[in-house]
Parts: structure tokens; C-alpha cells; sequence
């Protein structure tokens, strides 16, 4: 991929992401962070409150730091290729997971988290240690689980001998567990191994993933391992153990995993150049298997409303739960009615963001987010 092919898919890609952004409706636990979150999401969702009257009016910073993440991602690959067009390549594939795309256009705490990280890295490329604690200060106060970051930053910093960056992740790792850690860690054992997995296979896409953990596993058995290694590792280490035991919340693990995707290419890359041409086809036939699964899915997602054309019963639609509410506020419209009590409590937020209020008293305090 050259310069222009790159530039040409990052247009294309930010106009479907902002056409999502504006004409997916409400989803339900957007609705909930929007009226009851009290941290960091309720000042994001409510930044551009009543500017465009549709999606950006509460995923504008979203969508920016969805969007920031691209060119934040291509100045973090630069570093581990010699050749421009395969950190393009690299950045494309960064783009079109699925994680990354839902991430950019929905409300969520992951996104803003992954350009803090990516921040960090190319900051300790440079070598820039106070402006990392300062990054990692602020991932501190915004990310509820930035322990987990912390740890892996601790256990790299042993390694390799970095008194000064060990010393900064440890004390963050102690202010973290004292006041800010929400990582809950706990109960009895509950099987949700499997589950996690099929987390993780819908966050990259299901052949990525597997190629993916394949990558980090030769890396830990071949290969030299960095900062980047190390942090995918540990956390998505800690996420199986974890899953042992309790449900595991995909987005206290997920942007600090994801970010390696980077790593997947590297040995991807260096798996081929040691082979001659003549046994390079497999490896570049599987490779356009894998980048044809990632369009497929990201065209999935950005033609999700015609596919209810192809549901005959849409409440099977992966995105039913977004529309369900916003198409029941227009027939309620229709009728003149301007209340409705929502059987599921949640759902009850999504209609009142669209001008829908409760018919009778309607208790905030029963909702769990």
C-alpha cells in the first residue's frame, strides 16, 4: 500500500464512520452513561450536547478520538518496519477491526484509553519518561481499570532493568489499588473461558485473533520482546486468569490487547522474507483470507441497517436494540402519545433522549449499569 491508497482509505473510512455516528440512534447503554454516568463519559457525552441534533451531539469526542487513533497508530507502527507502505498496511488493518470501529462510533471509555496508550508508547520511543508519567497519570484518572496497564509497565521495567519507569508504574500501581481501582477480582470459579474468547474473536474478527495470539505466543518463544509485547501480554495473561474465576469486562482488557496488532503484522512480514517466492504463495493467499474477512465485517457494520431487509424476525439483528426505541418513539408520535413506560428500565433512557418520557414515576436508582 503507497501513500495515496492510504490516504484515499482513511477518507473513505472517516466518512463512513462519521455517517454511522450520526444515523445510528442511541444505544441502550449509551443512553444509561448519558443521563447517570458521574466520571469522565457524563463530561464526553454531554461536550457537544445540542450542537447537530443527531449521533455527534453525544459521540462527537468519541468519533475524534476514534479518528485520532489512525494517524496516532501509524507513527506508533514506524518503529518497527523499514518500509512506509508496511506501516500503511499495518494501519489499515489497525483500522478495520471491528473493536476499533465500534469503539470510534459508540460511547465507550476503550477509545479514549487506546490513544493514551498509543501516546505512551510513541513517548517512550522517545524517550521522554516525565511526559510517559504524565500520559500514564492521566490514564490513571481516566481509565477505572489502568492497573492492569501499570502492571504490565512495572513487569517490563523489571526486565529490562528501568529503575526510573519502575519506579513511576509502581507508585501508580499502589495510588491505582488505594483509590481509583474498580477491577473486580473475586468469587468462585465460573467457567467463562469460552466466553472471553469469543470476546476477543468479535473484538479482532475471528481469523485475526487467531493469528494474533499465535503472534504474541512465537514472540514469547522467539522473538524479542519490547514495551508493546509486554503489554498485550499481560493483559490479555491476566485476562484468562481472570476469566477462570468471574466475568471478564471487555473493555478494562481490550485497548490495552489491541494495540499489538501491530506485532501481528511484524510476524507476518518476517515470516515471509525468509521464505523464497516460490513458498510465499500460502502464507500471502492466507494473509488476503484474513484482510478479505476484516472488509467483509467492516462492511457489515457499515451497511447494518439494510441488512434488516434479510431478518425475518429483526429482533435477531445485532443492532435491534439500537433502532427498537427510536422506531417505537416515531409509531408513539404518530398516535400523538407523549409517554411510554418501557418494560426493561434501561430502555427507558433511550426513549426519553429521543422526547419520550415515562407514564408514571420512573426510578432511577433501580438501574445497574
Amino acid at each position: 500500500m503507497n501513500k495515496i491508497q492510504f490516504y484515499a482509505f482513511y477518507f473513505v473510512y472517516a466518512t463512513a464512520l462519521i455517517y454511522l455516528t450520526i444515523t445510528l440512534p442511541i444505544g441502550t447503554h449509551e443512553a444509561v452513561a448519558f443521563y447517570t454516568d458521574e466520571g469522565i463519559l457524563k463530561k464526553l457525552t454531554h461536550f457537544a450536547e445540542g450542537w447537530f441534533g443527531n449521533g455527534l451531539d453525544f459521540r462527537l469526542p468519541f468519533i475524534f478520538f476514534g479518528l485520532l487513533n489512525i494517524p496516532l497508530f501509524f507513527f506508533m507502527s514506524k518503529q518497527y518496519f523499514d518500509k512506509m507502505s508496511d506501516s500503511y498496511l499495518a494501519t489499515t488493518i489497525f483500522a478495520l477491526l471491528p473493536g476499533i470501529i465500534t469503539s470510534a462510533i459508540l460511547v465507550n471509555i476503550a477509545v479514549l484509553v487506546i490513544t493514551l496508550v498509543m501516546a505512551f508508547l510513541i513517548l517512550n520511543v522517545k524517550k521522554l519518561i516525565w511526559l510517559q508519567a504524565v500520559v500514564a497519570i492521566l490514564l490513571l484518572y481516566v481509565h477505572d481499570a489502568s492497573i492492569i496497564f501499570f502492571i504490565s509497565i512495572a513487569i517490563f521495567s523489571a526486565f529490562k532493568h528501568d529503575r526510573l519507569l519502575f519506579t513511576i508504574s509502581a507508585s501508580l500501581i499502589a495510588i491505582s489499588f488505594l483509590y481509583f481501582n474498580n477491577l473486580t477480582v473475586g468469587g468462585h470459579p465460573s467457567g467463562e473461558f469460552l466466553e472471553l474468547f469469543a470476546l476477543y474473536a468479535a473484538l479482532f474478527s475471528p481469523l485475526v485473533f487467531i493469528y494474533f495470539f499465535y503472534a504474541l505466543y512465537r514472540i514469547w518463544l522467539r522473538e524479542k520482546k519490547d514495551i508493546l509485547w509486554y503489554i498485550a501480554f499481560s493483559s490479555f495473561a491476566l485476562s484468562i486468569l481472570l476469566s477462570l474465576r468471574q466475568q471478564v469486562i471487555m473493555t478494562d482488557f481490550a485497548p490495552y490487547v489491541i494495540v499489538a496488532v501491530v506485532l501481528m503484522v511484524l510476524i507476518y512480514q518476517r515470516t515471509l522474507n525468509v521464505r523464497l517466492p516460490q513458498f510465499q504463495k500460502n502464507y500471502r493467499l492466507g494473509f488476503r483470507i484474513v484482510i478479505g474477512s476484516l472488509v467483509v465485517s467492516a462492511l457489515i457494520i457499515l451497511f447494518q441497517k439494510p441488512l434488516f431487509l434479510l431478518y425475518p424476525d429483526k429482533r435477531k439483528h445485532f443492532t435491534y436494540s439500537f433502532y427498537e426505541p427510536y422506531w417505537q418513539t416515531m409509531e408513539l408520535r404518530e398516535i400523538g402519545q407523549n409517554c411510554y413506560t418501557a418494560k426493561q428500565e434501561k430502555v427507558q433512557f433511550q426513549l426519553k433522549y429521543h422526547g419520550i418520557e415515562a407514564c408514571d414515576e420512573f426510578d432511577v436508582s433501580k438501574i445497574h449499569r
